[in-house]
């Protein structure tokens, strides 16, 4: 019996918001992305290393719990009855993340690289002062090197992807009806590396000591009292992220499917043209390149097309906004001035949403709170006249803020704009066809820079 029996159906209204996404495009562009990534990638979780050191820590805590010899006892059982228990597995995660962190900052002189470890800056201020810090095993602040480790920390930011990949459940089963050949693979590649392997058996033999612990000492052990052969383990295996990516390609391209279908279309590009390329041409590119892909899902093919399509009126909006924000005040007619001096009017607007009303396809492509948002823009920008389109736009942003309990940006008051957050600046490199929103490209292009070995 599993628990997604007894789950509700997902909500698509319950959005996560950002104060710095004062219009919410996000919850479009983000779906959009998403229907190509197919949540592989999202904005915290890019890094092979820190996926790789993830998915060890795993297969370690997977075996600790399929090993029906091994239980908790002495001080450990008094506070962990059973492994099986949640609080345990997470104990365990946060525990080797942080001997992860300090063997790499232990090892930084020997070439260890250590950009990318999260939690790096936050060990380096304990390094300096305790030299020798405390790693109390546990779930309380005092076992956390970052604030809420559990959910910021690498097993927090890259669980929802594995989650998707189906290595686990929320509440870390393993044993899935349908992931016991992802597992077999899974093991059959850390067992191929030796690196791997090496630190897989000292995790496992440094946990298994744990369960077994008398005293409480042992469960706050300090730097130097963990295992030389965990520690180095870590350092072999994650010395820097263009080691892990040419022993993981193969293995992650597999897993993620990111080469296949519209992320491989873009793939494909990026790798052809790795030098910086405008976002607008990656897709012009990645879309002739699924084209000619036999095996492309046609759906996709279509998503990378929408965001060809809906991304030049999402960036204008995001134009007309910030011409708005320029100063602390202004009139409509200054506002006006700016537009039509960018070689704008107030038709832009209205004949790109009436392109963008006409294609049912891109619009069904949106539910729930995307698409309420992406047809709220679309009116707005069909008003007669730019002063309509401003008012327009205001009102959205409004009641926009509203809805998350904050305060709106601008407001309008006769003619007059009055801003109140500061003055937002212009690039003056800004093309009125420039996009704004990023559907995850920078993402991917780091995630394949760490997998091409090209990761600093």
């Amino acid at each position: 019996m599993y628990i997604e029996n007894f789950l509700t159906s997902y909500d698509d209204t319950l959005t996560g918001e950002l104060n710095s996404d004062p219009l919410g495009q996000l919850v479009i562009w983000s779906s959009w992305g998403q229907d190509i990534f197919h949540s592989r990638i999202t904005s915290i979780a890019n890094d092979v290393r820190q996926y790789t050191l993830n998915l060890l820590h795993h297969s370690v805590l997977r075996q600790l719990l399929a090993d029906d010899t091994q239980h908790t006892a002495g001080v450990m059982k008094s506070r962990y009855p059973k492994k099986q228990m949640r609080e345990f597995s997470m104990a365990c995660l946060i525990h080797l993340e942080n001997i992860y962190i300090f063997s790499m900052l232990a090892n930084e002189k020997s070439g260890v690289t250590l950009k990318g470890v999260l939690g790096i800056n936050k060990a380096r201020l304990r390094w300096d002062t305790e030299k020798n810090p405390q790693l109390i095993f546990g779930l309380g602040t005092e076992s956390e090197l970052l604030t809420n480790q559990f959910a910021l920390g690498t097993n927090g930011r890259y669980k929802s992807p594995m989650m998707n990949m189906r290595f686990f459940t929320t509440d870390y089963c393993y044993d899935l009806p349908d992931n016991k050949p992802l597992w077999h693979d899974t093991e059959a590649f850390i067992q191929s590396v030796k690196p791997l392997k090496k630190l897989r058996a000292a995790a496992l033999d440094y946990l298994q000591s744990l369960m077994q612990a008398t005293d409480k000492r042992d469960l706050k052990p300090f730097y130097q009292d963990i295992p030389a052969k965990l520690t180095k383990a870590y350092v072999d295996a994650f010395r820097d992220p263009k080691q892990v990516g040419d022993f993981s390609r193969d293995f992650w391209l597999a897993r993620t499917e990111l080469d296949k279908n519209a992320a491989g279309a873009i793939y494909r590009v990026l790798e052809n043209q790795r030098d910086g390329m405008p976002d607008s041409r990656v897709f012009a590119l990645a879309v002739k390149q699924a084209e000619q892909m036999p095996e492309m899902d046609q759906n996709e093919l279509l998503t990378l097309q929408h965001i060809r399509q809906a991304e030049p009126f999402l960036s204008l909006i995001d134009l007309m906004f910030l011409g708005l924000r320029r100063q602390s005040s202004q009139t409509l007619a200054e506002f006006s001035q700016f537009w039509l001096a960018r070689g704008l009017t107030a038709q832009d607007l209205p004949r790109m949403a009436a392109q963008l009303y006409s294609n049912n396809a891109l619009l069904d492509s949106l539910s729930g709170t995307p698409k309420a948002r992406f047809l709220s823009l679309l009116r707005l920008a069909t008003a007669p006249g730019l002063d309509a389109q401003v008012e327009g736009l205001l009102k959205y942003h409004n009641d926009l803020m509203a809805a998350r309990g904050q305060f709106p940006w601008l407001t309008l008051t006769g003619e007059t704009l009055m801003l109140q957050v500061p003055p937002a600046m212009l690039d003056g490199d800004r093309q009125n066809s420039d996009w704004v929103n990023r559907y995850y490209l920078p993402q991917f292009r780091h995630l394949l820079d760490g997998l091409w070995g090209n990761a600093a």
